[in-house]
């Protein structure tokens, strides 16, 4: 949900809440640190982004996707711990589990 609202511990939204002085992105110093920028276009991050995101394809690197695609749940949060960069504020995130569909046998 933070990711969506982009209520979470960026440097755009924590310059919004007064606790850092700028928005760029600490890792790049290219644009500002949005969630938008950390899940799709820092280049600091694209080799994660093609590891983590490739079983989504082309089309399903979207932010669309990422934040509300059942299927995209698991790429995005190994990306995240992936990345390191979120880990002081919230931790690991902890993918969610699904029951097989051939358990019910």
């Amino acid at each position: 949900i933070q990711l969506r609202t982009n209520h979470v511990p960026l440097q755009a939204y924590l310059v919004r809440v007064e606790k850092v002085p700028s928005a760029v992105c600490p890792t790049c110093g290219e644009a500002p640190e949005t969630a938008r920028h950390f899940l799709l276009s820092c280049p600091t991050y694209s080799l994660h982004r093609a590891v983590h995101f490739r079983p989504l394809g082309f089309s399903g690197r979207t932010p669309a996707t990422l934040l509300n695609s059942k299927d995209a749940l698991r790429p995005l949060f190994a990306y995240v711990n992936a990345t390191g960069r979120l880990r002081s504020a919230v931790g690991a995130l902890i993918g969610p589990h699904y029951p097989d569909s051939d358990d019910d046998d």
